[in-house]
């Protein structure tokens, strides 16, 4: 205390640093990581549990769906059928195909599988057997897939099956597709043929586009496999898929995606292929398109 009574009074003064706002940015970004990272080991704990077959026939998927498997009333709104479906993800409430149980016992299924197995190994031996063929054997692909036996005759820089821009195939490639009749014709299956091409525009008219040259191509080979004697009524589809489905996906320039795919196909997917004549007729489907507008 100071004299005369007087206390010295002492000010402490304290500095606030300011901190930063404490957002929530955060929190979103550790949501999406563990989100990510539970997907992830969701995906492996499901591949542990399939054998190799099964993670063939989901990757023979993926590669080549070009049969269509769903019927074509998938594609015409039910008004009694929203909330029914037969797949994992309901894509807006609409009935998939019906799935028939005629036929399709397993022990059916086992049988054809085994004659598709057969077929394929009647078509390797064809291969190698054959001097002609044994010398585009890395230019022909086989396996069986859900689909059916799928025979895929590719492309080569060297040695390609058309002429740029022609449907009219190579006589190497006429005699290709002949063997591979000369085996398919004694399938009960029928064969669905669908041509593919690489992204390279097509030059040319102006209205001839890739499609037009796969499918043309695809029916050039439907020529060639019924000269080697298969049954013109045994031939399902043909189409022509343009480059929507390439073999090499990483580039769509390279030759091997011109290709042609010929699958003898399952009973299951012959369905499948059936569904789709039977369709609504447009006399119908305008009907339909009325309803829809007087709503």
């Amino acid at each position: 205390m100071a004299e005369g009574g007087e206390q010295s009074i002492i000010i402490k003064r304290i500095k606030k640093c300011p901190h930063g706002a404490h957002g929530g940015a955060w929190k979103i970004a550790f949501a999406d990581l563990m989100t990510a990272t539970m997907a992830f080991f969701l995906m492996l704990w499901v591949l542990g549990g399939t054998n190799d077959e099964e993670k063939k026939e989901i990757a023979a998927f993926f590669r080549d769906p070009s049969v269509i498997e769903a019927s074509a009333d998938v594609l015409i709104p039910a008004k009694e059928k929203a909330g029914q479906t037969n797949s994992l993800i309901d894509m807006g409430g609409m009935m998939d195909a019906p799935k028939s149980t005629e036929g399709e016992s397993p022990e059916d299924k086992e049988k054809e599988k085994e004659k598709l197995e057969e077929l394929k190994s009647k078509l390797e031996e064809k291969i190698d057997s054959n001097p002609e063929l044994s010398k585009f054997k890395e230019q022909l692909q086989i396996d069986v897939t859900p689909s059916g036996l799928r025979v895929q005759v590719l492309d080569d820089r060297k040695r390609p099956m058309f002429d740029a821009g022609v449907d009219i195939p190579k006589d190497y490639a006429a005699t290709i597709l002949k063997e591979m009749g000369s085996i398919l014709k004694s399938a009960d299956n029928k064969i669905s043929i669908a041509g593919h091409t690489d992204s390279l525009k097509y030059k040319g008219v102006d209205d001839y586009t890739n499609w037009e040259l796969s499918a043309d191509r695809a029916n050039a080979a439907r020529r060639e496999l019924i000269n080697g004697g298969v049954n013109e009524n045994k031939v399902a589809q043909v189409v022509g898929l343009s480059d929507t489905i390439p073999y090499d996906k990483e580039n769509p320039y390279n030759p091997r995606n011109r290709r042609i795919s010929i699958i003898v196909l399952t009973k299951e997917a012959e369905r499948s292929l059936q569904s789709l004549a039977d369709a609504k007729t447009p006399a119908s489907m305008n009907e339909l398109a009325n309803d829809i507008k007087a709503k």
